[in-house]
């Protein structure tokens, strides 16, 4: 099986898990019924896209904005994209949207910054038709009308936290666990989904990765969890890199069977997919100005999506070029194979953009 169709299978078992949480009354198990065969559908697209040449990534990774109301430490966001830019409209992004679904995309994840800052947004992207779309939070910004949205709609909010209460409060700052906690309980009450999406550092990872620690979060009435390993974009941070045991733990796949919830890492594991899935291998990145990037950890880019469409963005030489070498990208110290040869990859678009150059002259 290629690495393609095993990232298929991957996600659709994500999906079989986190679609059982949340359903409720007579249409709860037509409405799963439906959004599993969705994915179907778009994983079939995506392999009739592979036939013809063509690259589509089952995941559409979106920053809606560089704002947030939050100063995280170690924040790759912020690190990587410091400053304040030209955002993309409400109607440029599902123009975007739109496409990326009819390309075959069936999951598009809404990041940033805080996304709850473009609320009209995410009004309006609740309105697309089958695709799955988790919200990354830091829940601070969810009022009863924001759970209202949710509870209605695909709009799923993945609530961030760091592990306990005391690891969210160094971090992200006192109260905030708090604060998600409860707000993912109200939308739980409300018979809507929640996730939860934790960081891991080589401090947290023991705890956070315990067994113990996990069935509390299946207690919460999770329906999924984004495990997200610490990429060093930080400078000093290093040492919070996950150790070569910690990073062992983390990929026994036996560690979280028999959970409710679906489990998925971030950047995802080069090892297991013949390397690195960035790039539309697995996902891509639209940020907030149009760019369309490699991955978020690794902010890589040769085009933008502000006028063009994500189908050419796609196809560009370098997306093309780490495609084609992505099995020199499996070096997964610091979470990110293309962050960590961040030299190599900005050469080899060096490299990409000098030899056009040298077929137009």
């Amino acid at each position: 099986m290629n690495a393609s169709s095993l990232f298929d299978l991957r996600i659709l078992d994500f999906f079989k898990k986190t679609l059982r949480q949340g359903v409720s009354g007579a249409e709860g198990p037509f409405a799963m019924l439906a959004a599993l065969n969705f994915q179907r559908r778009q994983a079939q697209r995506r392999a009739a896209a592979r036939r013809s040449g063509r690259v589509v990534p089952p995941v559409l990774i979106a920053s809606v904005t560089r704002r947030c109301n939050l100063d995280c430490q170690g924040c790759y966001s912020k690190a990587l994209r410091g400053g304040e830019c030209a955002e993309l409209d409400d109607e440029r992004f599902m123009q975007l949207f739109s496409e990326a679904v009819d390309l075959g995309v069936g999951v598009i994840m809404l990041a940033g910054g805080e996304p709850l800052l473009r609320r009209s947004l995410l009004e309006r992207a609740a309105s697309l038709p089958g695709v799955f779309m988790p919200v990354f939070t830091n829940g601070t910004l969810v009022d009863d009308s924001a759970i209202e949205l949710f509870a209605r709609s695909r709009l799923v909010p993945i609530f961030s936290i760091e592990g306990e209460a005391s690891e969210t409060a160094e971090r992200r700052g006192p109260g905030v666990h708090e604060v998600a906690l409860a707000k993912a309980a109200a939308l739980r009450a409300r018979g809507g989904r929640f996730g939860l999406s934790i960081t891991l550092t080589s401090r947290n990872a023991d705890a956070a990765i315990s067994r113990p620690f996990l069935e509390k979060l299946e207690g919460l009435g999770a329906s999924a969890l984004f495990m997200i390993e610490y990429v060093p974009v930080a400078s000093g941070t290093d040492h919070l890199v996950l150790t070569a045991a910690q990073k062992t733990a983390l990929e026994e796949e036996a560690r979280f069977e028999g959970l409710d919830y679906g489990v998925i890492q971030l950047p995802g594991d080069e090892g297991a997919y013949g390397g690195c899935l960035a790039a539309g291998r697995g996902f891509i990145h639209l940020a907030s100005n149009g760019r369309v990037e490699a991955c978020p950890f690794a902010p890589f880019s040769d085009s933008e999506a502000s006028t063009g469409s994500l189908a050419d963005a796609l196809d560009s030489p370098l997306m093309r070029a780490i495609r084609d070498r992505h099995a020199e990208l499996t070096e997964t110290r610091g979470g990110c194979a293309l962050w960590n040869k961040r030299g190599w990859v900005a050469s080899l678009g060096s490299c990409v953009r000098d030899a056009e150059e040298e077929v137009v002259a």
